[in-house]
């Protein structure tokens, strides 16, 4: 089965243009204000309207109001919509958009509790930060459930980490950057590359 992976953080068209042409199945907009990855509404819309390639795109948020939540859509329609889990259930999402529901790879997650039917995704303690999730947590939480990873990943441990966990799904941000905030486009395609290469090497 092929591993997913989601592309998070893009700002610019050309880099938009080389995740998706090298494997990437999701791309995440961030609308968080105070990260260096934050684009405007209106600017994803015209990133996604640029590209000629079909792809799901996610707008990543952290603990929104309905009205940050509304101001977002007002100006870009995603596949999906992520922030933690606990979230949505104080905010009403379009029934059009799906949901991406972030868990926190902590010795008190409850594995039980991670809602299976809609996307999930298991990172760090904190978004956005690289820091590492606990391998050990992500491994048990892989084992019974369908869940994008996240925290830390890059081209550097991706493949230990493939083969340690084999994911549904992987994200990653700051392992694809030269800069904070700024996307190397090296990065990338390698990063993809290895994924790719591990599921040729599960057939």
């Amino acid at each position: 089965m092929k591993t997913l992976i989601k592309i998070c953080g893009i700002t610019k068209l050309d880099d938009l243009d080389c995740a998706i042409e090298h494997g990437a199945d999701f791309i995440g907009f961030v609308f968080v204000r105070s990260s260096p990855r934050y684009i405007e509404p209106k600017s994803a819309a015209n990133l996604v309207f640029s590209t000629s390639k079909k792809i799901n795109t996610v707008a990543v948020m952290q603990h929104p109001t309905q009205s940050s939540l509304d101001e977002v859509l007002e100006d870009f329609t995603p596949t999906y919509v992520q922030t933690d889990a606990d979230d949505f259930e104080s905010i009403e999402v379009p029934s059009k958009i799906k949901k991406i529901k972030v868990y926190r790879a902590e010795k008190s997650l409850d594995i039980a509790s991670i809602d299976v039917e809609s996307l999930a995704l298991l990172e760090g303690p904190v978004s956005g930060s690289g820091q590492m999730a606990n391998t050990e947590i992500l491994q048990k939480a892989c084992e019974s459930n369908n869940l994008f990873i996240a925290g830390g990943l890059s081209p550097d441990n991706i493949s230990s980490i493939l083969e340690t966990v084999n994911p549904f799904g992987v994200d990653v941000s700051s392992g694809v950057e030269s800069n904070r905030g700024i996307k190397s486009k090296e990065k990338i395609i390698q990063f993809n590359k290895i994924v790719r290469t591990f599921d040729e090497s599960k057939q």
